[in-house]
């Protein structure tokens, strides 16, 4: 699922969005949530995965062996 994520302090009872060019041309769904604390891992323009998350992940799944072909 592609997913653009944005944290703003409103300042108005309006906002405007600059949307991606993935998304242009198709339906959207626009959420809007209180934010209470920032989160750690996000920096601006970041994407959703948590700092560090692929250095901890890398290589963590087994290596399945290659199945032959059974045939039909």
């Amino acid at each position: 699922m592609e997913a653009s994520r944005e944290i703003r302090e409103v300042t108005s009872d309006t906002i405007n969005i600059e949307i991606p060019e993935a998304f242009r041309q198709r339906k959207i769904e626009i959420i809007i949530l209180p934010l209470e604390k920032i989160p750690e891992s996000y920096t601006e323009g970041d994407s959703q995965w948590p700092a560090g998350y692929f250095e901890r992940v890398v290589g963590s799944a087994p290596d399945f062996p290659d199945i032959e072909y059974e045939g039909d």
